[in-house]
């Protein structure tokens, strides 16, 4: 059965399953170059995902849909015409759920008509997802323990802010913001009580753009004192049951954050909206714990994405496990929403028994085939073939700067190896003058890579913490004896973000860190992104050849050669 996830707010995407086997999820931004693209039907991904699936849309047995807003003309005409949806340009679907008291929306949505529209077989079936269980379920998936918490927290979702979802004796419950709390009537969950909106808008008040800089203030952070802590964690309190509830209206803590932004210092407004978060999401998590003690963690959605609330939360409790979905922004969506079909077509039992974990997230095309063709094309000289990666070893030991493109595109929003930016960690200057390469302004160092077998010397990263560490999804404290041999990968608070590499995931890329650390005795690079500020990692070949023609990089390494437009001597 090959079904179809989309996702169609900010960070659009798409995923295609053939059963439980994911084989292409792509966001649309990678697609239109256009960042955090969205707030339509991501049709490119869609196109994209089923191609790299040998597919086409009349192929697809089911599409699995958010509950966000369509055009009227998508609602059953009785409906509009009782309650005057066809004056509006959209109307969100889970609204009108809980306001006429369904939980089946396809009482409401006319499915036929949309899938005519869409180019898909009238027989396909519509399964529209809750989206904070997508969150959720995503993590459960791939995690190994039978008795684990799925958490997630975002900006707005399904009219709520939070889920908790328990997975225990073969049983799936949702004791927070689940099902009954979304098409609750009247909102069970508060939008000012959403750590999301807490850092939006701190993000806003520091002149940052939201939902695309919060990373920003997540590194200015650490150069701060939270001096405006006590006023701001006033705001929140946290129940008995782990649910967090704001103590004044949204209004009253943007306005509070606005002011503080004023008196500054800019970083002491970072420091201490992240110590709130940290401070009101570890009490929940406490209250969480100790109700009955889950031995796993997997958590998803925006507020996630914050590298170290998710050190504090693995560091602070005996998790045994500890997933952060790699694809934890709303881009992950799809992926998510095509499991929860897969769990109401499936049950519980056999859902369980097809989980596997992640070994890698290479799931966007692969341009091996004609990308060497792609750079000879355009001129470029082929300086090394054969063996890739001692020459880009080398070239990065003697302080160039090379890009990989190596196989599929990472899904989520870390490049892994295929889309990535390699350079030597032993100068902190670096980060200066290659994010001003870059066009970039960053206040977090460079991320580092290190082989699997190489990362316990360097990262003080707990067992618990390694699986997340695939995916660059965590931070951990840098040994301080590696501080400063790699001191371009090390944050003024002493960590880092690592990824872990086995060779079985990327063998140029793995092979690449072996040959450099034969070289130099270190066997840490830095890893960041195939970008340049304000664009989307890079996707197809002609993106990646612009790059190396533009400067961002001195190489290009493909599975076949190193490229370069650097005249010869």
């Amino acid at each position: 059965m090959l079904i179809l996830g989309a996702y169609d707010r900010h960070d659009a995407s798409a995923a295609v399953f053939e059963d439980y086997r994911l084989k292409a999820a792509v966001a649309l931004e990678r697609l239109t170059r256009i960042k955090g693209d969205g707030y339509r039907f991501p049709d490119e991904a869609v196109d994209e995902c089923l191609s790299i699936a040998g597919a086409t849309r009349r192929d697809v047995d089911v599409v699995c849909l958010p509950r966000t807003k369509y055009e009227p003309r998508y609602f059953h005409k009785k409906l509009v015409d009782l309650i005057g949806l066809g004056g509006l340009r959209s109307h969100e679907l889970v609204r009108e759920m809980a306001f006429w008291g369904t939980a089946d929306p396809l009482t409401l949505f006319d499915g036929a008509r949309w899938l005519a529209d869409h180019g898909f077989r009238p027989d396909a079936r519509i399964h529209f997802y809750n989206h904070h269980k997508a969150h959720a379920l995503a993590a459960l998936f791939h995690m190994q323990s039978d008795d684990a918490v799925a958490w997630t927290a975002d900006g707005y979702g399904d009219r709520v802010y939070y889920s908790l979802y328990r997975l225990k004796d073969g049983q799936l419950t949702a004791p927070i913001g689940g099902e009954a709390e979304s098409l609750r009537r009247g909102r069970a969950q508060k939008r000012e009580s959403a750590m999301g909106r807490l850092y939006h808008d701190a993000t806003e008040a520091l002149g940052f753009r939201p939902m695309r800089h919060e990373g920003k203030v997540l590194g200015l952070a650490a150069f701060g004192q939270p001096v405006f802590f006590d006023e701001l964690r006033a705001f929140y309190r946290v129940t008995p049951d782990g649910r967090i509830e704001a103590t004044a209206s949204r209004r009253t803590i943007r306005d509070a954050i606005r002011r503080i932004a004023k008196q500054g210092p800019r970083d002491a407004v970072a420091a201490s909206v992240q110590g709130v978060l940290e401070s009101v999401m570890l009490e929940a998590m406490d209250r969480i714990v100790g109700r009955d003690k889950p031995k796993g963690l997997g958590v998803a959605g925006g507020v996630f994405s914050n590298v170290k609330l998710n050190q504090r939360l693995a560091e602070r409790f005996p998790f045994e496990e500890v997933f952060v979905y790699p694809a934890m922004t709303d881009c992950g969506e799809p992926a998510g929403g095509v499991l929860d079909f897969l769990l109401v077509r499936d049950g519980l039992p056999r859902w369980l028994g097809e989980r596997y974990s992640l070994s890698d997230v290479y799931f966007g095309r692969d341009y091996d085939a004609v990308a060497d063709e792609a750079f000879r094309g355009a001129g470029a000289t082929a300086v090394a073939t054969g063996d890739v990666a001692t020459a880009v070893a080398g070239l990065v030991a003697d302080g160039k700067i090379v890009g990989t493109y190596l196989g599929r595109m990472e899904y989520g929003p870390r490049a892994l190896g295929a889309r990535t930016i390699l350079a030597s960690a032993t100068d902190r200057r670096i980060n200066d003058w290659m994010n001003k390469r870059l066009d970039r302004t960053e206040f977090m160092p460079f991320a580092p890579v290190v082989r699997a077998d190489r990362a316990a010397e360097p990262f003080l990263l707990g067992a618990n913490m390694r699986y997340s560490a695939r995916f660059m999804t965590i931070t951990c404290d840098v040994a301080k004896a590696w501080q400063e041999r790699i001191p371009a990968v090390v944050h003024v608070d002493g960590t880092a973000r690592p990824q872990l590499v086995e060779r079985e995931q990327n063998p140029v890329y793995h092979d690449i860190l072996t040959a450099y650390e034969k070289q130099t005795g270190l066997p840490v690079l830095i890893n960041t992104s195939f970008n340049a500020h304000e664009e989307p990692i890079i996707n197809a070949p002609g993106e990646c050849v612009k790059a190396l023609k533009d400067g961002r990089v001195d190489y290009v390494a493909t599975k076949q050669a190193v490229w370069s437009f650097a005249p010869t001597a």
